[in-house]
Parts: structure tokens; sequence; C-alpha cells
């Protein structure tokens, strides 16, 4: 299936490729203006990891609008959740054994807004450098079941998993524009970033149980380059 959605993307791409070239030609003037974005339009584009594991996977939905040919504000916006069930015993009614399970949820919000400044580059590539803010805060969830007796009983454990973080990105990349309008690009970074995790804390339904005093697991300061795996792929409206 990745396959077959990969080369469906590389021959459109080619289709759009070929298309493109077999237009007319004009001076390199309506070329830029042809390719690239100006004042007043907005881009949209996803990002998605070619040589990870999950190759199709989006990481994220970045927006941009132009107030001139070569400055943007941007904002990339992540929204994810997972939740995962795994059976850990059987129902098994001669043996007085219920269905229990593990239940795994997280849910991650990821906001980055910044500025781009673009350099006149070439008729087609377009390189920028800029900075973005870095918010990201995440929740997580456990419930496991135990049977007693003929009884069922949950016992929870919230953001074992969960953390708040900040930080502040010098970025650096560019876009390609292989075709009108539409654009593929990476880029990298430098920056810092403060990270809390946040307090775990428990509850349960079994008879006589004691919540414990939330736990504090402090937090991290990291500084240093970061870069991006991501390739984006974009049109600008």
């Amino acid at each position: 299936m990745k396959r077959s959605l990969a080369l469906v993307i590389a021959m459109s791409f080619g289709a759009l490729y070929a298309q493109d070239n077999t237009t007319t030609t004009t001076t390199n003037t309506n070329i830029q203006n042809e390719f690239k974005p100006s004042a007043g339009n907005v881009s949209l584009e996803v990002q998605f990891e070619p040589f990870g594991d999950d190759p199709i996977n989006i990481n994220g939905i970045r927006g941009r609008i132009f107030s001139t040919q070569r400055q943007a504000f941007r904002m990339n916006v992540f929204i994810g959740y997972d939740s995962d069930t795994d059976i850990t015993q059987q129902e098994v009614p001669d043996a007085n054994l219920l269905e229990l399970e593990d239940r795994t949820s997280t849910l991650t919000l990821n906001l980055r807004p910044g500025m781009e400044w673009h350099t006149k580059g070439t008729e087609r590539l377009s390189p920028y450098f800029g900075f973005e803010v870095d918010f990201a805060i995440q929740w997580s969830r456990f419930r496991s079941e135990n049977q007693e007796d003929l009884s069922v009983f949950y016992r929870t454990r919230i953001n074992e998993n969960g953390f708040t973080r900040y930080g502040l990105n010098a970025i650096a990349g560019f876009d390609y524009y292989f075709a009108k309008r539409i654009f593929v690009g990476t880029e990298m970074g430098f920056g810092a970033s403060v990270t809390r995790l946040r307090d775990v804390t428990e509850d349960s339904d079994i008879p006589g149980f004691v919540e414990p005093e939330p736990l504090n697991r402090g937090g991290s300061f990291e500084l240093g380059p970061n870069v991006n795996v991501d390739i984006r792929l974009g049109y600008v409206f």
C-alpha cells in the first residue's frame, strides 16, 4: 500500500512537471511571478518522513501568509490522539475468569508560530531564514484492570508521559517550485527549549485505595541544533 501510494505521488509529480515544461517560454521576471508566491498569497503544506518507519505519516500542517514576496508569517499546527487497548486476560466462564484489558491514550498539541524572510534564490529555488516559537503540551492516561474474586477493579496513572514545552528556534531552509505554485522543501534550525514533565496522579476503585500525592518529575533544558527530517509538500493559493 505504501509503495503504491508513493508511486502515485511520484507519477503525479512527473505529470505536473511535464505539463509545466510544455508551457510557452516567458521572461525571467514572469517566471519569478508565475512560480513563486507574491504579496497576499497563502500557502498550505503537509510534512511527512519519506525515510522514516512510516513514510506516509503526516507530522503536521503548516500555513503561510505572505505580506510581501519575500516575507511571510507562518504557523505550524499538530494535533494528535493515540489510543491502544491490550487484552491482558481472556474471559473463561468455566474458570471464573473475566476479560481484563489495559488502555493507553495520549493527546498531543503543538503550535509553532514564526516569521520567514526569503532571499532572491533562483527562478524556482526560494531559500529563507527566520524564527519560530515552539509550544507543545501532551497528556497521557494509562488504565489497567485486575480481577479479585468475581469483580474487576481499575487503576489509572495520569500524565506518566505528559509534558509541557516552550522553545524558540532560529530556522533556515528552502522551497523548490517544481511546478506552478507547487513546491517541496526542508529546513533545519538552532534553538533552546524548556520542558516540564507533568505531575503524575493515580486513581482507582479498589476498596481501601488511598490516592497518593502527585509525583513531581521536574524538567529539562535543551540548547543546540535541531534538524527537521520531514519533507514538506505545499501549494500556494
